[in-house]
């Protein structure tokens, strides 16, 4: 079964937030305190976030303390669009994609089987 890690979890969390935060960002410390996770941890993924192209940290003084403002980069406001024959897939918007893999049954097999049978390609 395969499943989210808890940084792929983190990492999702904190592009959805600095997402949100929109034009101005959000302080590094900020984000810690939203997802209740300690700096070295955050920085971490902060920084991995940051070489694949998805943020860029300002240094900036807050509170007479140096931290970083994190703005979130074009790449993160790109939305991946599917080709139409793809995109009639279920399973591209199942939510237990995730959890899906040959070894069991999986929770939208009716779904799948019915997209199967009305398909005259497959």
């Amino acid at each position: 079964m395969a499943s989210e890690s808890l940084s792929d979890v983190i990492e999702r969390r904190i592009l959805e937030i600095v997402e949100s935060a929109g034009e101005e960002g959000i302080l590094q410390r900020d984000l810690w305190s939203k997802l209740n996770i300690d700096s070295r941890r955050g920085a971490k993924v902060i920084k991995r976030l940051e070489r694949q192209g998805y943020l860029v940290r300002q240094a900036v003084v807050y509170k007479g303390r140096k931290t970083y403002l994190v703005k979130a980069t074009p790449k993160v406001y790109r939305r991946v669009r599917l080709p139409e024959a793809l995109d009639q897939i279920p399973c591209f918007y199942c939510p237990y994609l995730l959890r899906c893999d040959s070894s069991e049954t999986p929770p939208c097999k009716d779904l799948l089987d019915k997209w199967l049978m009305k398909s005259p390609e497959r």
